[in-house]
């Protein structure tokens, strides 16, 4: 449900509007800190967000959790000692209404007692970044728009030890369903380290219809609701830019891509190294979970299979599997009935799988090594290089048709009240 802050809604909720003078009557101790101006909602009322020094709890005090209007127990005056915590509010107000958006109780976050909350509000957006940690100092964002309400990113870093140096580092985009884990290096026990840093993109795994998976995905374009190939990993240097590649996980065993080409290679038979063709790379572990050093060990070895684009055939490029995946294809027409491109709808081999690499091989006419077009920055027989999959739940958003492709459709964020914080609950130590 779209929430644009009008009356109409907090009569629905039974609650009353309330000014930014409202906000701290009755409260004691309270005071605003600051006023920031937040854009127009929908109706064109305009909306800002309310900064509010609430005191301080004593360690006894502090509540259990941190999801609604902080309540009494809070003191004014006096020196905050360990595991006492300052208390602040922070909501959205139009000339009709307010909403809590979030509530915290800063007690230092982590042994470093560095914790810092920073709310910037920008073009209708308002962002909420928690740092603390102790020997390792972390920080936690998140994005929401105010009008309607919904999700727009998150984000995790962890810094090194005593530096500012980012260790590693996690972003999510719920309105492109896109996003990617970042790895620094890992010290390898024998020999060198492994590869300086991993950016890793996300493979969206989004829960589809019966009615899209036996017929719908025939019709309908994958659009932006889908991972691209932007890594070249081989061939020329650069991005082949006659070429695309897309991808999408649309049932826990069945992969989605759309190849496009402005030159098609393939006769069957096989020779398949020779043919255009796709590589699905799937492993057993996480690739986030791995430090690659070394061999991959027995747990952690990959299979790939080459997907003749033209063909649908399909052949064991690597590894060991008792099954293989099962390919359909239906053929993309452009402008006077031009191919374009090919649609592969992929049902894979039975078993688990946490990873999984796709990379496109374009061959053209001379062309002496085919190119390869990757979803990550793949490495021949590397568990460590392909792509982390990430479930997409129904709270985040799904993959709807529309106009004859898959657009993105974020879920609105939960709205459970006026005095009920929208930012997720958090505690005091800031979990």
């Amino acid at each position: 449900m779209p929430l644009l802050l009008p009356s109409l809604l907090w009569s629905l909720l039974g609650a009353a509007p309330a000014s930014t003078d409202a906000l701290c009557a009755g409260r004691a101790p309270c005071r605003v800190v600051e006023t920031l101006a937040a854009g127009m909602d929908a109706r064109g009322q305009p909306l800002s967000v309310v900064h509010l020094d609430l005191g301080w709890f004593a360690f006894d005090d502090v509540p259990e959790r941190l999801d609604r209007k902080l309540g009494p127990g809070r003191k004014e005056q006096g020196r905050l000692v360990e595991n006492d915590c300052a208390a602040a509010e922070w909501w959205a107000v139009s000339p009709e209404s307010s909403q809590l958006l979030l509530a915290v109780c800063n007690d230092g976050y982590g042994s470093a007692e560095k914790g810092e909350d920073v709310v910037k509000v920008k073009d209708g957006l308002v962002s909420h970044s928690r740092t603390g940690g102790g020997g390792q100092l972390w920080r936690h964002t998140r994005v929401l728009r105010l009008s309607p309400w919904s999700w727009v990113r998150e984000g995790h870093v962890n810094f090194a030890a005593g530096r500012d140096d980012v260790e590693d580092s996690a972003l999510w985009d719920f309105t492109t369903l896109q996003g990617s884990r970042s790895l620094g290096p890992s010290l390898c026990k024998d020999g060198p380290s492994a590869p300086n840093k991993r950016t890793l993109p996300y493979l969206p795994r989004v829960a589809m219809d019966a009615a899209y998976l036996d017929e719908g995905w025939k019709r309908v374009e994958l659009g932006a609701c889908a991972l691209p190939a932007k890594h070249a990993v081989g061939g020329k240097s650069h991005a082949a830019r006659d070429a695309s590649l897309k991808a999408l996980l649309v049932a826990p065993d069945v992969l989605i891509l759309e190849v496009r080409d402005d030159h098609w290679v393939g006769e069957g038979g096989t020779r398949w190294r020779e043919e255009d063709h796709v590589q699905l790379w799937l492993g057993p572990q996480s690739p986030e979970a791995l430090t690659g050093c070394g061999k991959p060990e027995a747990g952690e070895r990959l299979v790939q299979w080459a997907l003749g684009v033209t063909t649908g055939s399909v052949f064991l490029a690597y590894g060991k599997s008792l099954e293989k995946p099962e390919v359909e294809r239906v053929e993309l027409r452009g402008a006077g009935q031009a191919l374009e491109g090919y649609r592969l709808k992929v049902t894979l081999p039975a078993g688990s799988f946490a990873g999984m690499g796709l990379a496109y091989s374009d061959t053209d006419p001379g062309q002496e090594h085919a190119r390869l077009l990757a979803t990550s920055p793949l490495k021949f027989s590397r568990p460590e290089t392909l792509n982390i999959v990430r479930e997409v739940p129904a709270t985040e958003g799904t993959c709807e048709a529309r106009g004859g492709a898959l657009e993105v459709v974020p879920t609105p964020a939960r709205i459970r009240g006026p005095d009920v914080a929208v930012f997720p609950a958090g505690t005091a130590s800031g979990s």
